[in-house]
């Protein structure tokens, strides 16, 4: 009995003694490990910038020194400008987002931009009239004449009514060589921030108010031809001069330098030989 006895005590002992060590292998207090550190790698996650392309159209485009004549509202001919507005080419801007329109033979700039450097080895150009209505209809008509002088006594460098690369409204005479659309083969290098212009002029004529006309632009870049959108495919708006022999339509006149100056002289109809209109 005694060697059974002494041998059961061992079995405890040695039970007793694993379970107690177990504990202490349990209860040891664990050290946080550092989190892996990621390879190096020599790509980015951020993707590359597509390479985009883009042609856009605005009316005349024109230095801060040359002149130009516009057709406006009343209301929007007798308007003050904002105060940062010192020349003609910020008139232009201002007068245009406010309903100003183009009439007669305008120049356009046609602008070829791009992120990436590229040269375009010929534009294809077509300007063709559109139906959508003109959105202002309301604003008492563009019936005024409102121009820019850089200063007084200059003169307004108008395109040749005779010479425009483009009519919209009419087909061209034979007397004409303007047409509907029409390939520029001359190469435009362009790169990021430094876009190619490109300046037509389109004859509006043909009317007897505002219209719509569309530009449609193609480019053949890298023995590649493709059309794209122009202006986020808005159509752009014109209307008739309404000045001839027996009308004069009331002009507005701003002249920017040495000081802002705005002239205003009402309409004359069926004017005499030597008869000048009322200014103030």
């Amino acid at each position: 009995m005694r060697t059974g006895t002494r041998r059961t005590l061992f079995l405890v002992g040695c039970l007793v003694t694993g379970l107690v060590a177990g504990l202490a292998v349990w209860w040891e207090p664990r050290v946080p490990q550092d989190p892996p550190t990621p390879l190096e790698t020599s790509w980015s996650a951020v993707p590359a910038r597509e390479p985009e392309i883009g042609v856009g159209v605005r009316v005349g485009g024109r230095s801060a020194e040359d002149g130009w004549v516009l057709m406006a509202s009343e209301e929007l001919a007798r308007a003050t400008p904002p105060d940062d507005v010192v020349d003609c080419r910020g008139l232009q801007e201002w007068a245009l987002r406010e309903g100003a329109l183009p009439a007669g033979a305008a120049t356009h700039t046609i602008t070829v931009s791009a992120n990436y450097h590229t040269t375009v080895e010929s534009v294809f150009v077509k300007v063709s009239p559109d139906p959508t209505p003109y959105p202002r209809t309301s604003a008492g008509g563009p019936w005024v004449r409102l121009a820019c002088l850089p200063q007084p006594g200059a003169q307004v460098p108008l395109p040749d009514p005779d010479r425009p690369e483009f009519v919209v409204n009419r087909e061209p005479s034979m007397f004409e060589s303007a047409y509907r659309s029409l390939t520029l083969s001359e190469q435009y290098a362009v790169t990021p921030g430094s876009p190619a212009d490109v300046e037509v002029v389109v004859d509006l004529r043909g009317t007897t108010g505002p219209s719509a006309y569309r530009f449609e632009i193609g480019l053949t870049e890298g023995n590649e031809f493709r059309m794209l959108p122009v202006n986020g495919g808005a159509p752009m708006f014109a209307t008739e001069d309404g000045g001839g022999m027996g009308y004069w339509p009331a002009t507005a006149l701003w002249t920017m330098s040495p000081t802002r100056t705005h002239t205003y002289c009402e309409a004359v109809s069926n004017p005499a030989p030597d008869q000048e209109p009322a200014c103030s």
